[in-house]
């Protein structure tokens, strides 16, 4: 028997009871007490008070009867019954954590333990991964296609934003590399298990293009349209194609727009356009895509929509799903999984309109199960997604959800979400996941590093100042908005050439600006500590902001953007472009001059260097990209105002879309000396 840490106190019943602790417990743990009438049974800490002494709340999960049915016992247990902690091999048996199925972690608390996910419940139970944006949501799918692909199941994947393309590489990410062995898994790349088609191959060039059969009838072509017609054009078109189907065998897009075109009427105009947008998308075609060339055993599949319109993926996933269900039903394909991302967007919840996929969806998740088509919908708005559609998900991954509407689907959704479950979803931690239905009892799960390598990384990512539940999490200090660390502890000391006696690592605060001017768009970073900003030039480097910039009268304004479109001025040019009298324009150069703004060499007008990079903002344009992250380290105090760098940006014609607060990741380096010095942890030489 384990080691004892507590005795059952206070009201007892078949489904609860509480116990005085007198060793080491927290929340979640499981714990084992002895029934004199069933055996062991398995219980869970689901609350922990303490006033005069420590009590823990506790729920019965149950033990396992002679025909291995999950049982609570009808009796309740006795009091001053010792509690124990659980034994790994009562919880595996009685949880029902079936090995060799599909591995997505530890469970939580219990390092020893794997959590698997039974396949075949995929296939007869749905599954929805839920969870917040950041929350890890894409890298614990990948992690479920990883184990799916090694299992050698078909599966195709609905990518809207192309974030599963990577998996064709090994996981290389230093930071994932101590976690494997942890974990148990080595990196593997599945690109001879993957295909890629997609629709935009322009945008995607490592991809093959997808070809849907031609829609042939007057329905099938108004499903594809890209907008809806009105009747009169539904008319004109029911016409064209009878009329057309009567005359040949086969007819393409050119025939419809030409026999359309010879009628008079104006609606023809809207219903032509139309047509001539799907055709140009290069979608449908007589020599279609070979449905066995999208499903076949142990293949992924990749439909990556990155770069289309939501129309087009819209009316791409309905055909598709379409054409694939019935080829399912006649057999013609073996059983698959069809995993489709941004569900909200596909069959979005009545409320939130109609998607033209939104009917094949419903009819997948209803009667899929039957013919062994397995659907995965994951979404960070649950509440957004069709609750017929939601509901028969009976598995699911939900990882953190903060929002109350989401909160409040899950639980109407989801059976074996109780009060303290959805109190302790909003606070799952980045990685850990409530999964129900891979086993007979709700667990909660560490998912496990992936194999593969991660497409959701940092380069993809964009923040938005107007999204309240990031920002929630920033305030308590949970994540970071930073540059992620390259240099390393070790790799300082090796770098320099003096003996380094210590080096600590301090965050710079920052502010990183998304913008636009003159339909360019920028993104720049702003160093709080200084009025600078940071630009990279084989080197980091800082510039001392230009204030006096922000500050130019209505003429010297006139001056300056007439130097600004040339490398070399005289006063005489820029009293042409400026349309000034040349008294005015040597009186405002003299003024530039004097404050520093420009400076005169001989007749000509020069603009330093200091302030023509500011002129041309696409110099400072930083190429790398802060992300929301768990970073240690002390934080400097902000010197500088935020909002003077937003008003300079404003008057130099710069549009702020988007602003964040952040941090610099910097090596405070003491040497043996005693001397100091701070070094960005990123790699390149700064100066703060």
């Amino acid at each position: 028997m384990s080691n004892k840490i507590g005795q059952i106190t206070g009201r007892i019943t078949t489904s609860n009871f509480k116990f005085i602790v007198s060793g080491d417990v927290r929340k979640w743990d499981y714990v084992q007490i002895q029934h004199k009438e069933v055996g062991p049974v398995l219980a869970q800490v689901v609350e922990i008070e303490r006033q005069e002494s420590t009590v823990a709340d506790c729920i019965i999960i149950g033990f396992r009867t002679e025909r291995k049915f999950l049982r609570r016992p009808r009796t309740p247990l006795e009091p001053g019954a010792d509690v124990f902690i659980a034994e790994d091999e009562l919880i595996t048996k009685t949880l029902g954590l079936i090995k060799g199925g599909l591995y997505l972690g530890l469970l939580e608390g219990k390092s020893s333990i794997k959590s698997f996910l039974d396949p075949e419940k995929l296939l007869t139970k749905h599954l929805a991964i839920i969870a917040k944006s950041g929350a890890g949501k894409s890298y614990a799918v990948g992690v479920l296609l990883e184990e799916l692909a090694d299992k050698g199941f078909p599966i195709i994947i609905i990518d809207s934003h192309g974030e599963y393309s990577s998996m064709k590489y090994k996981n290389n990410f230093p930071d994932d590399k101590k976690y494997l062995d942890l974990y148990g898994v080595k990196p593997k790349e599945y690109a001879d298990k993957i295909k890629e088609f997609s629709i935009n191959t322009q945008i995607n060039p490592e991809t093959t293009q997808l070809k849907l059969p031609f829609p042939n009838t007057p329905f099938e072509i108004v499903e594809s349209l890209p907008l809806k017609l009105s009747n009169s054009q539904k008319g004109l078109l029911y016409s064209a194609i009878n009329e057309l189907r009567d005359q040949k065998a086969h007819f393409d897009f050119e025939d419809i727009v030409s026999f359309v075109n010879l009628t008079e009427t104006n609606a023809k105009w809207g219903l032509i356009s139309a047509i001539e947008a799907l055709q140009k998308t290069g979608l449908y075609s007589m020599n279609p895509t070979e449905i066995n060339e999208l499903i076949s055993p142990g293949q992924m599949t990749i439909i990556n929509l990155k770069g289309s319109s939501p129309d087009l993926q819209e009316t791409t996933l309905a055909s598709l799903a379409i054409k694939l269900f019935e080829q399912r039903k006649l057999g013609n394909i073996p059983p698959f999984f069809l995993v489709i991302e941004e569900a909200h967007s596909f069959c979005p919840e009545r409320g939130f309109g109609e998607a033209r996929s939104s009917k094949i969806m419903r009819a997948i998740a209803s009667e899929g199960r039957k013919f062994g088509l397995g659907l995965c919908v994951i979404s960070q708005r649950p509440a957004r997604i069709d609750k017929n559609v939601l509901s028969q998900c009976t598995s699911q991954i939900v990882l953190q959800v903060t929002n109350p509407n989401d909160l409040r689907a899950i639980s109407a959704s989801f059976e074996g979400v109780r009060g303290e479950t959805e109190s302790e979803i909003r606070s799952l931690p980045i990685g850990k996941a409530l999964v129900i239905g891979g086993a007979d009892w709700p667990t909660f799960v560490d998912i496990r590093v992936r194999k593969s390598s991660h497409g959701g990384r940092a380069e993809s990512m964009v923040f938005d100042s107007d999204d309240e539940e990031l920002n929630k999490l920033m305030e308590k200090g949970e994540l970071s908005y930073a540059f992620k660390p390259r240099i390393t502890k070790k790799d300082i000391s090796i770098m320099e050439d003096a003996k380094v006696k210590e080096a600590k690592l301090v965050l710079a605060p920052i502010l990183c600006v998304n913008g636009k001017k003159a339909e360019k768009i920028f993104y720049l970073v702003f160093n709080l500590l200084k009025s600078e900003v940071l630009y990279l030039n084989e080197k980091l480097t800082s510039l001392p902001i230009p204030m006096n910039l922000a500050k130019l009268s209505p003429m010297q304004k006139k001056v300056m953007n007439a130097i600004s479109t040339s490398t070399k001025s005289t006063a005489a040019e820029v009293m042409l472009k400026a349309n000034m009298t040349f008294g005015e324009a040597e009186g405002v150069i003299a003024s530039l001059s004097k404050s520093g703004l420009l400076r005169m060499s001989g007749k000509e007008i020069v603009l330093p260097d200091n302030i023509k990079i500011f002129v041309h903002l696409d110099q400072l344009s930083f190429p790398e990209r802060a992300d929301y992250i768990d970073l240690p380290g002390e934080k400097l105090k902000q010197a500088i105002d935020e909002k003077e760098i937003l008003t300079f940006l404003k008057e130099l014609g710069f549009e702020v879309t988007n602003q964040r607060l952040g941090w610099l990741p910097c090596w405070l380096v003491t040497f043996e000396d005693n001397s100091t010095i701070i070094k960005d942890a990123l790699g390149w030489s700064l100066k703060l």
